[in-house]
């Protein structure tokens, strides 16, 4: 899977920052097409601690065959954190009717984020 990894199917990453201009992620990958949606962190090692995916449009999420164990938020079109599921355990899915995106972290990054907390994606 040497080509097919999330990080060589996307532009270059950007910056997932709170609303308050936190931080939360320096290198965030936007998986916006299909094959980028479908590979997602399949290819992926490890996320390192600065590293996020952001999956748009997506309401489900999956961590069967996942190397190392994630966090994901399930966000509402204006960004807002709908559901908080950290760490998705390995093997297990998770889904937010009304998401439209669903940011991936590595396991504990997003676990300190409220409900209703508004995250952005930054060029």
């Amino acid at each position: 899977m040497g080509r097919l990894r999330v990080d060589r199917l996307c532009p270059s990453p950007g910056r997932l920052l709170t609303a308050d201009g936190e931080v939360v992620a320096a290198r965030c990958h936007r998986a916006a097409t299909p094959l980028a949606r479908l590979v997602g962190l399949l290819g992926t090692p490890d996320l390192a601690p600065d590293e996020a995916l952001w999956l748009e449009p997506c309401a489900s999420v999956h961590a069967v065959g996942l190397r190392a164990p994630v966090g994901c938020a399930f966000l509402d079109p204006e960004g807002r954190v709908l559901r908080l599921v950290d760490p998705l355990p390995r093997g297990r899915a998770a889904a937010r009717r009304g998401a439209r995106a669903v940011v991936e972290c590595r396991a504990g990054v997003l676990a300190a984020l409220p409900p209703g907390a508004r995250l952005l994606l930054a060029p």
